[in-house]
């Protein structure tokens, strides 16, 4: 990533630029970032900036974008629009990125982008699939298992799989009046 400087406007490379107090804050923001965040923030941050433009982003705007992401991340549940709320990992945001890089480099995100709600409503997404993946899991686990095992010691007791037996919709119906009125029918 390149720099450039705030009194002469000039560009060179990033390490050049640490001794902005800004510059200095910023990259340590992105350092603190879990994951596989700070690997690919830096190419997110050139997303807030057009295409071959001359005017470069500021480091106190990179540091506010890198601040307001890694509350993002920091949150362990998301929702969006009124949506359902599903658990967020960093791995997700880290994946939303790499989605909307990829994105970018198809042509199909429009630059520059102006906060993060575009990849809010990518990483709800991901979210939010890997939510209902979990659930299929875990509902496939529970049908593989069985009825679940009585605790030793209860033997006297019998199990719920005894005591309610699943009944065919025709006889459960059956006499269903008599028995509503107590058989007085």
């Amino acid at each position: 990533m390149k720099g450039t400087c705030p009194t002469c406007g000039s560009y060179g490379p990033l390490e050049s630029f640490l001794v902005d107090d800004d510059a200095k804050r910023a990259v340590v923001a992105v350092g603190k970032l879990p994951g596989d965040l700070p690997r690919i923030c830096w190419a997110y941050l050139g997303l807030f900036r057009k295409p071959e433009s001359p005017r470069v982003l500021t480091w106190e705007r990179v540091g506010r974008i890198v601040a307001e992401l890694a509350e993002l991340v920091a949150e362990k549940d998301m929702s969006w629009k009124g949506q359902r709320v599903v658990p967020s990992r960093p791995e997700f945001w880290a994946k939303g990125i790499q989605t909307m890089l990829d994105r970018d480099v198809h042509g199909k995100l429009e630059r520059p982008i102006d906060g993060h709600n575009y990849l809010r409503a990518v990483v709800y997404e991901i979210a939010e699939k890997a939510w209902h993946q979990g659930n299929v899991r875990r509902e496939e686990e529970s049908r593989r298992r069985g009825p679940v095992q009585e605790m030793q010691g209860s033997a006297e007791r019998p199990s719920l799989a005894d005591e309610f037996q699943p009944v065919p919709m025709r006889e459960a119906i059956k006499n269903w009046r008599e028995r509503l009125n107590g058989g007085s029918e």
